[in-house]
């Protein structure tokens, strides 16, 4: 069983084009999709309930105050995965064009017992211009950063990688790593850390599935996907308030643990190259 969590506030729109290249990626997978509804003031409840999909489950929230992390965990709640269960995060403005990315992301993890967690390359919306194509960890910033980001797609960026973390906006994982990343939330609900408020929480659970749990962090570089880069937080932007808070926890717990890796993959196409 393969589930989806998605987080959504006033997103029609993107909900649509989502949906729209989304099933048809998911033809012969067992799945369910769950949507939370942040308390949208637009249509996005109407058109989910119009979807005639018995697999989308529509979970209509109160209100707009919950972070990612406790959004993630409370579908994590209401989807009961099984331990084997594959868990995709999925942004709301996520575009995909191609139907094989999905499924070959899976195989990834069927083949290799040790890989805990699978990215995508992912493309500015009708660009061919990287907005992701893995996570580094910048040695004087002491941050983690996106790889190559906004540089055009080429050759390199199509590779297998290996790398710390891999962005949120699509990410595989099994429900039996994603439940131990965090046994001790406010929500009590064993996750993803829910202290980091909209940022570095991806990052987080990544880095507690390679060090924590022992397991590969592989960059799927062949996929054809598009991102608008955060379309939904662009409409919340005190959201950056809290970009020194979740720094300063992220240098705290991973400060000592990490690598900073930045300069090794600038340095060498072929680093961490993932060949399995």
């Amino acid at each position: 069983m393969l589930n989806i969590f998605t987080l959504t506030y006033n997103g029609c729109d993107l909900l649509t084009k989502l949906k729209d290249s989304l099933i048809p990626s998911l033809n012969d997978i067992d799945y369910q999709w769950f949507i939370k509804d942040n308390a949208s003031t637009d249509n996005t409840i109407n058109l989910i309930s119009s979807w005639a999909e018995t697999k989308i489950k529509l979970i209509a929230y109160k209100n707009n105050l919950q972070n990612f992390s406790e959004g993630c965990n409370l579908l994590f709640n209401e989807s009961s995965s099984k331990d084997e269960d594959y868990i995709l995060l999925l942004n709301n403005d996520v575009i995909f064009k191609d139907s094989n990315s999905i499924k070959n992301m899976i195989k990834i993890m069927e083949n290799d017992l040790n890989v805990g967690v699978v990215g995508a390359r992912l493309l500015f919306t009708n660009t061919e211009n990287l907005q992701h194509a893995g996570v580094v960890i910048d040695q004087r910033m002491k941050a983690p950063l996106h790889f190559r980001l906004n540089q055009k797609s080429d050759n390199n960026a199509i590779k297998n990688r290996m790398f710390q973390a891999v962005t949120g906006a699509v990410l595989l994982t099994k429900a039996k790593y994603y439940k131990n990343v965090c046994n001790n939330n406010k929500s009590n609900i064993k996750g993803i850390t829910e202290t980091y408020m909209w940022g570095f929480d991806d990052i987080d659970l990544c880095l507690a599935i390679k060090y924590n749990m022992e397991k590969k962090i592989v960059y799927y570089g062949k996929s054809n996907i598009y991102h608008e880069d955060s379309a939904s937080l662009k409409k919340m932007p005190t959201n950056r308030l809290f970009l020194n808070h979740n720094l300063n926890q992220f240098r705290t717990k991973w400060g000592k643990r990490c690598c900073f890796d930045r300069e090794l993959y600038e340095k060498d196409s072929n680093f961490c190259l993932y060949l399995k």
